[in-house]
């Protein structure tokens, strides 16, 4: 989502800190809820601080913690181009902070220290299922980190097509199939997976691709299949296997799955640079001629025919997405407009930088303030939004002022409104993203911010507290830091 306006990210470095006490850190860090827990324990373990033998034992712990997260996958939002929330969604679940996106970061973590132990945590990992999605959900689920470690754990361990015939005919959804053909078309790095269990793994895994059916709004999104296809059909030629069973597999689900029920904002999705691996910045309307383009021109092979038009048309079109605008309500209406005058002059152009020093326009930075301080919550019917909407002002607010009295004013308004906010017990992890962000401006601009760090970590909220402690202690890289501001 698009807040308000522009993003302004000092980067100056990161905090230099007094580390608090290690083990009191990972008290702190167990007695958090289990997404909190598993997360802290995963970052203390990356320091150089803890031995080996206490990594492992922090990691075997976060694994286990992690099945107390609130949100079981990660999601992504769904790029359709009258929706301003998309990048918001996606920050909130950036955080990795679901139950599988942990595991994963913890058997990440445990693969360079003990690979052994690593692959076992892998293996309890139940398989994945996810539900079918409607028209009405815009959140698509994002299986790719677990393919990765898959691969990972695959290039280890001693008979890699005894482990990937687990999971070759096991993709249920559109999302699996993409980042499970990436793994397979890999396998020439284990030289030990003979070419006939490689034809058996491509084998299941067409024909569990050409069941998969019913999701449509998983399936319009995973637009990179068609090349990981190709590529998959590379390693079966070059292990002189036939990828004829593979390519049909292909074929019948992009036929079922044309030609069934769609979607009726699909024509409003935004395919992006890396819609099926080729064609680049294409229109969405155009996202069914270039499946099937790419299909018949590029992936077909006798005896199988080209799809034909009447074989990917849809018999019906129903439902559309919903739940995605953004500041509708009147008191974030109004806040926008005000926020403006802050952004641009009489004539509608930008204020320079420079205007930001004068009284007059640091007394309007102020009344801003008080009008956030008089929007209330409206209870439980718009609290997710509520609490989405104020953050994402203060958020705006924050990037506006310059360093100084007034940009800590911001901080502490800020900060008094997320703490112990009641939103924390519905969904903490889009609770903690304006936490995040804010811990994470301030490890970002020790210069500029860094004294405020010792107020966070005497805030009295404990999750607040803790991760301004984490932050000293492992602090994270600009990189994992700026895609949730």
């Amino acid at each position: 989502m698009k807040t308000f306006a522009l993003i302004l990210v000092p980067l100056l470095g990161v905090a230099a800190a007094a580390p608090a006490d290690i083990d009191a850190l990972i008290d702190a860090a167990r007695a958090a809820p289990g997404e909190f827990a598993a997360d802290a324990m995963i970052r203390i373990a990356g320091t150089d601080t803890i031995e080996k033998a206490r990594k492992i034992e922090l990691l075997e712990q976060a694994f286990q913690r992690a099945s107390g997260a609130q949100q079981p996958f990660r999601r992504h939002a769904v790029p359709l181009r009258l929706d301003g929330s998309s990048t918001y969604w996606n920050r909130v679940y950036n955080q990795d902070l679901d139950a599988l996106s942990l595991r994963l970061r913890a058997i990440e973590a445990m693969l360079p220290l003990d690979g052994r132990k690593a692959a076992d945590l892998f293996a309890q990992i139940p398989p994945l299922r996810f539900p079918q999605l409607k028209c009405e959900d815009f959140l698509v689920y994002d299986p790719g980190r677990f393919y990765d470690v898959l691969g990972s754990i695959a290039n280890q361990d001693p008979e890699p097509a005894k482990l990937l015939r687990k999971y070759a005919g096991a993709a249920a959804s559109p999302v699996q199939l993409a980042p499970m053909a990436r793994v397979l078309a890999a396998a020439h790095g284990a030289a030990h997976i003979e070419d006939s269990d490689f034809q058996a793994l491509a084998a299941s895994f067409a024909s569990a691709m050409g069941k998969v059916s019913g999701d449509d709004r998983s399936f319009t999104f995973a637009t990179s299949l068609g090349k990981e296809i190709q590529a998959l059909a590379e390693e079966c030629k070059r292990r002189h296997v036939t990828p004829l069973p593979l390519i049909e597999g292909y074929r019948l689900y992009l036929v079922v799955n044309f030609s069934g029920s769609r979607c009726a904002d699909d024509d409003q999705l935004q395919t992006g640079q890396q819609s099926f691996g080729i064609y680049t910045g294409q229109p969405a309307e155009m996202v069914a001629a270039n499946f099937i383009a790419f299909f018949n021109e590029k992936l077909r092979m006798p005896p199988l025919a080209p799809i034909q038009e009447q074989e990917a048309t849809p018999a019906r079109l129903e439902g559309v997405a919903a739940g995605l605008h953004f500041c509708e309500d009147e008191p974030c209406k109004k806040f926008v407009e005000q926020f403006h005058e802050l952004v641009f002059g009489a004539s509608g152009t930008p204020l320079p930088p420079a205007e930001r020093n004068t009284p007059e326009w640091q007394g309007k930075l102020k009344a801003r303030l008080t009008a956030l301080s008089e929007w209330k919550d409206p209870g439980s019917a718009g609290a997710a939004e509520y609490y989405r909407e104020k953050s994402g002002a203060f958020s705006e607010l924050l990037n506006l002022a310059q360093n100084g009295p007034n940009r800590e004013l911001v901080l502490r308004a800020w900060l008094d409104f997320v703490k112990q906010n009641p939103f924390q017990k519905v969904n903490r992890i889009e609770w903690f993203l304006p936490v995040n962000a804010l811990i994470g401006r301030v490890g970002l601009d020790p210069g500029g911010l860094g004294k405020f760090a010792e107020e966070l970590r005497k805030v009295n909220d404990p999750l607040i507290a803790l991760y301004a402690d984490l932050e000293a202690v492992a602090p994270r890289t600009p990189d994992r830091i700026l895609p949730l501001l």
